[in-house]
């Protein structure tokens, strides 16, 4: 309890910093992250040799300090997030067509919407009620230690947003019979061995992935949008929703699901360094579909 207090206590003087002041510790922490530390820097060397095998290693060492600038930098928004006001994050996240959400919103449509671990997408979560009319859910992974698990959903949730624990995914979502609901599914996380029943196209790699978009948006005919993330500078990001289908059901199995991983990967490729590279998302990967 004591140690959760200090901490908290040391990352809100954190977030009572200026931008500016936050983007000048971010750069010396992003070397020493990279350059002296090494921070999973095999996993994410490995990662690009994979995703781009006919880059060299110094376009492949470029790629990586501009990911480890971005990493420090989602690090220190995040704890920004602790003391950031409605209007600051506004300021911050535009969503450049809302018409898509307000359309399957008069329509009574559920919506799923689907993204990547590309730019922020802790702000983005969290300030998705803020750009929609929808009633917002996300899952989230319980953590260990409850103090920093109450600190964690409260920043989450400051703005609206509705967090249910991933065990419960399916039976929440079964059980909410609400059409003027959203829910928010980042999709490209790799399942455990044991939990393998699918593998996509992804970067040349048969890739597994998880199919609860696919499932879920087609049990309960949910409209899925993938939502496309650009960093126009630091700290300032421009959302653009893609309706992906309105009609699940009538697309062939897996093809949802090879759409939104396609649409993902060419959104990582547009700016590869914006994605988090540090997580092994090719442990399971043995076969290579082609060379790009």
């Amino acid at each position: 309890m004591i140690v959760h207090f200090f901490v908290i206590g040391f990352l809100r003087f954190i977030a009572l910093l200026p931008f500016r002041l936050v983007y000048r510790i971010s750069t010396g922490l992003s070397f020493l992250v990279y350059r002296v530390f090494g921070y999973r820097k095999e996993v994410v060397i490995d990662n690009l040799r994979r995703a781009f095998p006919n880059y060299s290693e110094n376009e492949i060492d470029l790629i990586a300090a501009k990911f480890y600038q971005h990493f420090t930098d989602l690090i220190l928004e995040t704890i920004k997030s602790l003391r950031i006001s409605e209007d600051e994050i506004r300021k911050r996240l535009v969503l450049t067509n809302p018409e898509i959400f307000q359309t399957l919103y008069e329509k009574k449509k559920g919506v799923l919407l689907v993204w990547g671990h590309y730019t922020n997408f802790e702000w983005m979560a969290m300030s998705m009620p803020l750009l929609v009319p929808q009633r917002c859910h996300a899952v989230y992974q319980p953590l260990n230690n409850k103090d920093f698990g109450r600190t964690v959903v409260s920043i989450r949730e400051q703005f609206g947003l509705k967090l249910y624990p991933m065990k419960e995914t399916y039976p929440y979502m079964l059980g909410n019979e609400s059409s003027d609901s959203l829910y928010i599914f980042m999709a490209d996380q790799s399942p455990s061995a044991d939990r393998i029943k699918y593998s996509a196209p992804f970067f040349g790699w048969k890739t597994p992935v998880h199919l609860g978009v696919e499932n879920l948006a087609k049990k309960l005919d949910l409209a899925v949008v993938f939502l496309n993330a650009n960093r126009v500078k630091r700290g300032h990001y421009e959302l653009t929703a893609r309706l992906l289908t309105e009609s699940p059901n009538s697309m062939p199995n897996h093809s949802l699901t090879d759409l939104h991983v396609a649409w993902l990967e060419e959104e990582i490729k547009a700016k590869p360094e914006d994605w988090l590279w540090s997580h092994k998302r090719w442990k399971h990967a043995k076969e290579r579909i082609n060379v790009s």
